[in-house]
């Protein structure tokens, strides 16, 4: 009991994982009254910088050639930037290109819609940046040339994240999630259908982020998969997985619209994913909506997703944490004025076996035995700097910029207001308001 004690008087570093529940105005409700309600999971994240320059900016090399932005900071045990890329300036390109002991042609780097850019031509020596249209995809390249060699804004990896997962759910409860493993996030068991959404915490290693989402629908042995390694939703098919493009998928009663993948969002390290899970109804000889699945994936980092209920029905048949009801639990005090106590769970009840097991694959399982921790991993109040009023104000005025503070959304305004006080920075805004927005 002592150490059960010891263990609620702890709490974790900060930055969140949020299961926010909200209402979408009435005209995006698909004409229905009913579909308005919504149940999301947020993950926010929030890096400190070092005092040196965000960008450490390498220039692809011969070996091999052509290579991609994602490759070549991959090297470097960091990932690309591309909303960095995109925003350099004729003269940054420039000394970025001197730097490397090149010159471009006649002294200039105008702008150009390849979706590559910036790059030098280095038998040329034709200089490239990008322009309105270009989104300077991290995952491109060509390996047929050698001579281009694409200059690359590489940041830091995932050890500089911070996380702890606080939830939200539909029914009112609210608390902070303490351990990692594998959870039935979200639930639909409606006949003739029955969804599971599974989600993969991490542990202290990466700063206890979600890392993986599986999404079953067991009447049919429907299975789709996504990591935080590489962002990429997969499908299992008689002749192993294969990668999701937008397509319906069809199965028995239960059926995938897959409507996005990959998209960059307004948080430019974040690639967005929409699909729309949906039912047969033979009884009306047609299908509906069940429920919608955003996600917000960061190569290599970590990955956010939020789940839409099309009709307030179906409430009744969800079912997992985002499900939950409130319980009378003990509660924590915040290190924050802002914020006033929080519940800590460990959600044993929906806790599930080993990933393989569940239906991923084994390359997932793998990679999430790499991320998470069997023990809860806490950090003492007494090592967690407080904020200050004045930092607290200034956290509210970064985060002001880019969240609504006092509508649905307003638990989402004072977690960035905490995240960002202590240790963030404006990514957290962003990243939560490109979800919140989707």
């Amino acid at each position: 009991m002592a150490t059960k004690m010891a263990a609620l008087a702890m709490i974790m570093l900060v930055l969140q994982m949020h299961l926010v529940s909200s209402q979408d105005l009435p005209d995006s409700c698909d004409g229905n009254p009913n579909s308005c309600e919504e149940i999301a999971a947020l993950q926010l994240s929030s890096q400190k910088q070092p005092d040196e320059d965000k960008c450490d900016w390498k220039l692809g090399g011969t070996d091999p050639k052509g290579a991609s932005c994602e490759t070549i900071c991959d090297d470097v045990g960091k990932v690309c930037d591309p909303g960095e890329q995109k925003g350099l300036t004729e003269e940054e390109m420039k000394d970025l290109i001197e730097g490397f002991d090149l010159e471009c042609d006649d002294d200039e780097a105008p702008e150009s819609t390849d979706l590559r850019t910036p790059y030098i031509f280095t038998n040329t020596s034709q200089c490239r940046r990008a322009a309105a249209t270009a989104t300077s995809a991290c995952a491109l390249g060509d390996n047929e040339n050698v001579n281009l060699r694409r200059l690359c804004c590489c940041v830091l990896p995932p050890a500089q994240v911070e996380n702890d997962p606080h939830v939200h759910t539909l029914k009112g409860a609210h608390y902070t999630l303490l351990k990692s493993g594998n959870f039935l996030a979200w639930s639909f068991s409606k006949d003739p259908v029955d969804w599971h959404l599974l989600a993969a915490y991490s542990g202290a290693s990466s700063r206890f982020t979600t890392q993986s989402l599986l999404l079953l629908e067991k009447q049919s042995a429907q299975t789709l998969e996504m990591t935080a390694r590489d962002c990429v939703w997969q499908t299992k098919t008689e002749n192993g997985w294969r990668k999701v493009q937008p397509e319906l998928l069809l199965q028995g009663a239960a059926s995938v619209d897959v409507q996005e993948v990959d998209k960059h969002t307004r948080d430019p390290l974040n690639l967005e994913s929409v699909m729309v899970l949906q039912m047969s109804e033979p009884e009306k000889s047609g299908v509906r909506k069940v429920a919608r699945l955003l996600t917000h994936c960061s190569p290599s980092k970590y990955l956010n997703f939020k789940v839409k209920m099309f009709d307030t029905k179906d409430l009744d048949y969800v079912g997992g944490e985002l499900g939950s009801a409130p319980r009378n639990q003990s509660h924590l005090s915040l290190l924050s004025a802002k914020l006033s106590s929080m519940v800590m769970r460990t959600d044993t009840e929906f806790q599930v076996s080993s990933w393989a097991s569940l239906g991923g694959s084994e390359a997932a399982a793998d990679f999430l035995k790499l991320k998470q921790e069997a023990e809860m991993a806490l950090i003492s109040t007494e090592t967690t700097q407080t904020c200050t009023e004045a930092e607290e104000q200034e956290a509210e005025k970064i985060c002001a910029k880019h969240l609504p503070k006092d509508d649905d959304h307003a638990e989402v305004f004072i977690d960035c207001v905490y995240d960002v006080c202590h240790g963030g920075g404006e990514e957290d805004a962003l990243s939560a308001a490109a979800l919140i927005s989707a």
